[in-house]
């Protein structure tokens, strides 16, 4: 996550009525590399990057959910198992636990649709270096890659909270030679902080998703994504829910500079889970997001509701039903379902 604690949790994500076919299986140890330079050295090392992959537009977009930890898996997998579409569950791995502690719940979650991976959230950017990156990724690659659809390599890259910019490329940069080195499949959540006038998020000194896209991610990376996401909380700024149309000129400009990867949204939500109090609002945010259609082909969807497991994969969720109906609302929005 990122701002106010810093975000979250972990997320889970969920696919079309028509399944599209399982992502291939990443199983393959992580190649040895060496250790990376700055990003701007990395980009400039890259003379020849690998041709990038035709773009592969979405049979089915992503219906995605976030869950924060792993424990009362039995309630989550019932939940998950009543949702209209198999969901895309975006599960988040906390940066002091081993990949040895997910092994089990990640296979059972993955049995319920497909899972992504948040290899380190915004919030634990600060606390890890450039190798321990590496080191971390080739643990979870080895450990989970069967069970991992899709590994999300860098989380709200951009937000101010995460530290020297370009130190974050690095471990953005290693992060994705792992992963791609072992086949995997890659996304990248930059925090969406333009929506509002004058900035939203922490303000001008904050890049925007466009600006450390065009200034810190390596182009090789920038060609070989699979997914680009934007993680965003209205309530973070000023309150405004972006209509498709503006979403559409974000992700327009986004797929200039990612234009062999599918486009969508990484991360929504409330800044804490929802009480009685912010339960309308907290319907609001997530009929807005998972309603909307920017009518781009590259277009996946996602969301990834960041509380999901304790809003909508509980007994008794204050937002279980309306997960539900949300997922229903992408079918007729992005399939006319």
């Amino acid at each position: 996550m990122g701002v106010l604690d810093q975000h979250p949790g972990i997320i889970f994500t969920g696919m079309s009525r028509m399944r599209v076919a399982l992502l291939a299986v990443l199983g393959a140890t992580a190649m040895a590399l060496p250790t990376p330079a700055p990003a701007s050295a990395a980009q400039a090392r890259r003379t020849k990057p690998p041709a990038p992959p035709p773009l592969q537009l979405p049979a089915s977009p992503l219906w995605g959910v976030t869950v924060d930890h792993v424990s009362g898996l039995k309630p989550m997998l019932s939940a998950l198992a009543t949702l209209p579409e198999p969901a895309t569950v975006r599960v988040y791995f906390d940066v002091n636990e081993p990949a040895s502690y997910y092994a089990a719940p990640v296979a059972a979650i993955a049995g319920t649709g497909q899972l992504m991976g948040e290899l380190l959230d915004s919030s634990d950017e600060q606390a890890i270096s450039v190798a321990a990156m590496r080191q971390r990724a080739e643990s979870y690659v080895q450990a989970l890659g069967g069970d991992v659809a899709i590994w999300e390599i860098g989380n709200e890259v951009n937000g101010n909270w995460t530290g020297d910019p370009a130190a974050v490329a690095e471990k953005l940069d290693a992060a994705y030679e792992v992963v791609a080195g072992a086949g995997g499949r890659t996304a990248l959540t930059l925090y969406e902080n333009d929506f509002a006038p004058e900035h939203c998020g922490d303000g001008e000194a904050e890049p925007t998703p466009l600006e450390y896209a065009r200034s810190y991610v390596p182009a090789s990376v920038a060609a070989g994504l699979d997914y680009v996401l934007l993680s965003y909380y209205p309530t973070q700024c000023d309150g405004v829910e972006p209509d498709a149309a503006t979403v559409a000129g974000e992700l327009q400009e986004l797929h200039a500079i990612f234009p062999h990867a599918l486009l969508g949204f990484g991360e929504v939500g409330l800044p804490r889970p929802a009480k009685r109090r912010t339960l309308s609002q907290a319907r609001q945010i997530m009929q807005w997001a998972y309603s909307l259609n920017p009518q781009l082909p590259y277009y996946a969807g996602g969301y990834f509701w960041w509380y999901g497991a304790q809003d909508a994969l509980r007994k008794r969720a204050p937002l279980r039903e309306a997960l539900a109906v949300a997922f229903e609302e992408e079918s007729a929005a992005l399939l006319g379902a």
